[in-house]
């Protein structure tokens, strides 16, 4: 397993969390138990029920501190185009330009794997976790990430149309995600082709411009085309 960075963890609460949030996006939250938890963060298992009284309140907190450090990295860029669009008529080529570096810092932070399989990982098993904490991560996500291309996808159409808008984010996000999150398909797929798909520089940059080329034929009404 990767780093979690235990060590620069101060608390014990600190240490729990973290290695709540490395298992459950390797195992989910059924095959996670406490005693991997405990065994993970290196204390006692006592420790959990004396800080946070239960396994669903530990992972509470987990989803809750995962969220906010995501609402974090995405919020300074999230705010400054909503502001942007807040001036109306909309400036259609300052749009796109928001939307080239959003993708950009999009990919940019999926393919930086180090960083982004915890929350790559936590979103695959976030179904399975208990009522309290299902959907923390996917709303802030949804806030601060796929909601913003909507609004700029929107910006940019000759066409307003909201779901297409809505169904385009989607898809670019989860292809963005899951392109990292299945390494074994892209090993396969390129040793197959005798192409190499681990060239993550490479393969970021063609997502990019796939994504950009991909919004501007569904949205961008040319003479005689048809927008579909």
């Amino acid at each position: 397993m990767i780093d979690i960075g235990l060590d620069k963890c101060e608390t014990t609460q600190e240490r729990l969390i973290k290695a709540t949030q490395a298992l459950i996006a390797v195992y989910g939250y059924d095959a996670m138990t406490t005693r991997m938890i405990a065994n993970l963060a290196n204390v006692t298992l006592s420790a959990i029920n004396f800080h946070f009284g239960s396994k669903a309140d530990l992972v509470k907190a987990a989803m809750e501190q995962a969220a906010a450090q995501l609402e974090k990295s995405y919020e300074k860029l999230a705010v400054e185009i909503r502001e942007f669009l807040k001036v109306q008529p909309v400036d259609k080529e300052k749009a796109w330009a928001y939307l080239d570096r959003f993708l950009a810092d999009r990919i940019r932070r999926a393919f930086n794997y180090e960083a982004s399989w915890i929350n790559i990982g936590i979103a695959e098993h976030e179904n399975g976790l208990p009522e309290g904490a299902r959907g923390i991560m996917s709303q802030v996500a949804v806030r601060t990430s796929e909601q913003v291309l909507v609004e700029l996808i929107l910006a940019v159409s000759d066409k307003k149309d909201p779901f297409k808008a809505a169904v385009i984010s989607r898809a670019i996000n989860a292809a963005i995600m899951t392109y990292t999150e299945k390494p074994l398909l892209n090993q396969y797929l390129g040793e197959s082709m005798g192409l190499d798909l681990g060239d993550h520089e490479r393969v970021g940059e063609y997502i990019h411009e796939y994504a950009m080329r991909s919004i501007a034929a569904a949205v961008v009404i040319a003479p005689r085309t048809k927008l579909i």
